[in-house]
């Protein structure tokens, strides 16, 4: 029997390809986001249906929740109280038997203010079945978040040392998130999701250089000048606390292991570094690079 899946988080880094995957396996799905009419256009999301939810809106939880069988759920990150509102929407998620939950390698490491233990300790709780996420640091955050710095000045700076990190793509983790809503077999599981190999910040950086065909550099920054760095930029202490929490897991290898979950999962190798580099190239090249 076909559940109705609903993805929280839809238009987001794992959750649209949450939705790409789901909507390829024929799962009926309804797309969840503060702004479902412009979210979900083309063909590779055909047939499924945009639905209005805010962690903010409390109003907009039960409607889009009635009929969810299966819910995929990126927490609240930038909520001032996010750390109860996945408990207090699973107590709210009367038609749903099974949840899957985003979250990272680490989780348990991290300090209190990074919410994610929080919210593992509310679906293993839930009473339903379960299935939690970590996966490694995205090959996407560096067309995202890093953009700028690489594009713009060429140099990406990061209190991340020299730890290997076996990045990952977002589209294996829709894959992998898809898999788990729509198959048995993986309930009270955490699948620790990588890539097929580990690589420092700085082998990454001059891979994005080479088929960008310019300079790219890494630059390891000091713990605590990031951090007044962040509070400068107006980061609020809770993001600057579950930042150090996040670095500190990487340099002290954290992120370093691959796993085979990708390939036992879905029946083939997770994509490459290279891969991911190779086909977006044109955005780490400068802007006038044509001029």
């Amino acid at each position: 029997m076909t559940m109705a899946i609903l993805v929280i988080g839809a238009t987001g880094k794992t959750g649209r390809p949450v939705v790409e995957a789901l909507s390829a396996r024929g799962a009926k799905v309804a797309a969840a986001s503060r702004d479902p009419e412009t979210g979900f256009a083309g063909s590779r999301t055909d047939g499924v249906l945009p639905v209005r939810f805010d962690w903010a809106d409390r109003a907009t939880w039960a409607p889009a929740l009635e009929g969810a069988e299966a819910l995929y759920i990126v927490g609240p990150y930038a909520h001032p109280t996010g750390e109860r509102l996945v408990a207090d929407l699973l107590a709210e998620a009367h038609d749903t038997r099974r949840v899957v939950l985003l979250s990272v390698i680490g989780a348990e490491l991290l300090p209190e203010e990074a919410m994610m233990a929080h919210w593992e300790r509310a679906v293993r709780a839930s009473g339903k079945e379960w299935i939690i996420l970590h996966p490694n640091w995205f090959f996407q955050n560096f067309g995202t978040g890093f953009l700028p710095a690489l594009r713009d000045r060429g140099v990406l700076a990061l209190p991340a040392g020299q730890a290997p990190v076996s990045f990952v793509d977002t589209r294996d983790i829709g894959e992998v998130a898809a898999a788990a809503l729509t198959e048995d077999g993986y309930a009270g599981r955490i699948l620790t999701i990588t890539g097929p190999d580990a690589l420092t910040h700085a082998e990454a950086v001059a891979m994005l250089g080479d088929v960008a065909e310019r300079p790219l550099a890494y630059q390891a920054v000091d713990p605590e000048q990031a951090e007044a760095d962040s509070r400068a930029a107006g980061a609020g202490e809770r993001t600057v606390i579950s930042q150090r929490g996040l670095f500190q897991v990487m340099r002290d290898g954290g992120n370093a292991p691959v796993t085979d979950v990708v390939q036992r999962v879905t029946g083939r190798a997770p994509r490459s570094f290279a891969q991911y580099a190779a086909e977006h190239a044109e955005l780490w090249r400068e802007l006038n690079a044509a001029e």
